[in-house]
């Protein structure tokens, strides 16, 4: 504080690179691939800073990939420029003259005024006098979150589709419009069912079913903390790997009738030895290929 000028000064960290450039550099470049490690480091880093705020009881309000900057390898949440503080029933009357955000990770309930009243005879269904009305909390930053989430994993937001704006706008409030989740991410890398998991709970249209920030940090979160898969106790089931063993069971009936000697003994048991060793060499290829990114 300089009291001869009446200046304060502020030392501030520096950010040196955020998020959305990360997010272009991977996802724009030749032969992009989701990877689930990156997305579940840098997703529970997130969870992490929307936590420390919201244990404030401050809702952010515009979380985006440009709102998180790396600092010394850490993300660190800044932009707190329409950030309120909550004040009653765990929301926060926020007043806007105009709209304010970001569309593609905007929540339902941030677009929805609360001035709007259907018996005004406004054309804008509220007093000309009162400005735009969100109740936003907690729930809203989820959702925000849970657009940059699924960007990470399919390379655009949930309604990133949808060119133009007022249309885009409309989709996010519209509870019959269905958010689609495939099965398959970016490059055509499966999705963890966790994952998806996720996803619709934060994308739920209804902000009291949502999780909270320390709901999704848990340590039996499923997509932060998978059980790891014992292969020579179980494997694990998909949809292509019960359609291979369909198809195998067919061949092999094809044509005469197995007796019950193959069908309780010997034809499971190589069948299953030799998936084992097709995931063993699957897992071989992953840890040759992240040692040769390292």
């Amino acid at each position: 504080m300089n009291d001869e000028k009446g200046v304060l000064s502020m030392l501030m960290e520096m950010g040196e690179i955020d998020m959305n450039a990360v997010l272009n550099l991977r996802l724009k470049a030749d032969h992009a691939k989701f990877d689930v490690s990156f997305v579940r480091h840098y997703w529970k880093e997130m969870l992490e800073c929307l936590s420390a705020v919201h244990a404030y009881d401050i809702v952010h309000s515009d979380l985006k990939p440009h709102n998180f900057v790396l600092v010394q390898g850490r993300l660190k949440l800044i932009d707190f420029g329409i950030a309120n503080a909550i004040q009653t029933e765990e929301t926060v009357n926020v007043h806007r003259e105009t709209q304010i955000g970001t569309p593609n990770y905007m929540s339902p309930e941030s677009l929805m005024d609360s001035n709007a009243r259907p018996d005004s005879h406004s054309s804008r269904g509220r007093s000309e006098r009162e400005p735009k009305l969100m109740k936003l909390g907690k729930p809203s930053d989820i959702w925000s979150l849970g657009c940059i989430l699924y960007q990470m994993t399919y390379g655009r937001a949930p309604f990133g589709h949808i060119q133009n704006q007022l249309q885009r706008c409309q989709a996010i409030i519209n509870w019959n419009y269905a958010i689609e989740y495939p099965p398959f991410g970016v490059g055509g890398v499966p999705v963890p069912n966790s994952l998806i998991r996720t996803l619709k709970g934060c994308l739920n249209r209804d902000q009291h079913k949502r999780p909270s920030a320390e709901d999704l940090l848990r340590d039996d979160d499923p997509f932060l903390n998978p059980s790891e898969v014992d292969l020579d106790k179980q494997i694990p089931m998909t949809e292509e790997l019960l359609g291979r063993i369909l198809q195998n069971v067919v061949q092999k009936c094809e044509g005469r009738t197995p007796t019950d000697a193959e069908l309780l003994s010997l034809w499971p048991a190589g069948y299953f030895a030799s998936l084992r060793k097709g995931l063993r060499e699957k897992e071989r290829e992953r840890e040759k290929e992240r040692s040769g990114m390292r």
